[in-house]
């Protein structure tokens, strides 16, 4: 059953009238080879304006020299990071670098992340994005007011270089078929997600319809809308030990481009956990990665 969405009040936030202590919340993130960015989404973490205590769990994906990365991060008073390393079994080594491979792995990784974690509330951030200063804030916020188990944010999408991405074609449709990208994009625009003329998209989940489940990467006209990045999500830490992202993939699911996000956002609903949106992009999302294969475009050239 859905949890209806909360007014959004501009002013004063719900829990600076409340006086009970906010709850700790876990941050998982998974990284690989990636340093600068792995520095970056940190920074974005200890940026947060959440007043309570935030756990930060790095699980590395068998990249022992990005060890050192994780522990020497500078910390701040209410922040701990807890470095994780997981090394990939011996049948594992040498797979080719693609979503069927990818994508099970991940799902097993974040599993794994959730249960490192020692807080009641978990949320995600990938190491290639960032967090606004907000974000955990406006998380906590609306699922306190609204009493959710899950809730979840909006997105700026940018370029790599970190420049706002307006093209007006859907992300993970681009590289494949520009029309596709096109009838994608203006769906959404029409529906509210993506909003138009600005790098705005806002994640969403309609409820549920089990016999029409398509995540909206290949949406068609009368699908529902079931999109939730991975690093958009607050969760119960309960709520992911009972139903965790599933860790097998069909046929299907690799045809339909399913995501780890995609698999985590049907178990939820098909297992009725309320999920409410925030209805602020807090995310700053970067394109460039699996899921996608967008570069930053090409400067023009001088005038000779």
């Amino acid at each position: 059953m859905s949890v209806p969405r909360p007014p959004h009040e501009p002013g004063r936030a719900p829990e600076e009238d409340d006086p009970m202590p906010l709850d700790p919340i876990s941050v998982v993130t998974l990284t690989r080879r990636r340093p600068e960015m792995l520095r970056r989404a940190m920074d974005s973490v200890r940026a947060q304006d959440y007043e309570g205590e935030i756990e930060h769990v790095i699980v590395i994906d068998d990249d022992a020299d990005s060890v050192p990365t994780a522990e020497q991060a500078p910390s701040r008073p209410g922040l701990r990071v807890v470095p994780h390393l997981v090394r990939r079994p011996a049948e594992e080594v040498g797979l080719p670098h693609e979503r069927r491979y990818t994508y099970p792995r991940q799902a097993r990784l974040f599993n794994e992340g959730a249960r490192r974690a020692s807080t009641p509330w978990v949320a995600y951030l990938d190491d290639d994005n960032e967090y606004e200063p907000d974000h955990l804030r406006t998380l906590m916020r609306t699922a306190r007011a609204s009493g959710a188990r899950a809730v979840h944010s909006g997105r700026k999408m940018l370029f790599p270089d970190g420049s706002p991405y307006l093209d007006e074609l859907w992300h993970t449709a681009r590289h494949r078929d520009l029309d596709e990208a096109a009838r994608i994009y203006n769906m959404m625009c029409d529906r509210g997600v993506w909003i138009r003329g600005t790098n705005h998209l806002m994640d969403r989940a309609d409820p549920v319809r089990r016999e029409t489940w398509r995540p909206s990467t290949v949406i068609e006209p009368g699908d529902p809308v079931y999109l939730v990045d991975q690093s958009s999500w607050l969760i119960r830490r309960d709520v992911l030990m009972d139903h965790p992202i599933p860790e097998t993939y069909s046929e299907e699911d690799h045809a339909n481009n399913m995501a780890p996000d995609d698999k985590l956002l049907q178990v939820l609903l098909n297992n009725e956990v309320g999920i409410v949106p925030t209805g602020l992009p807090t995310v700053r999302y970067y394109l460039g990665g699996v899921s996608n294969l967008i570069e930053t475009p090409a400067a023009p050239a001088a005038a000779g």
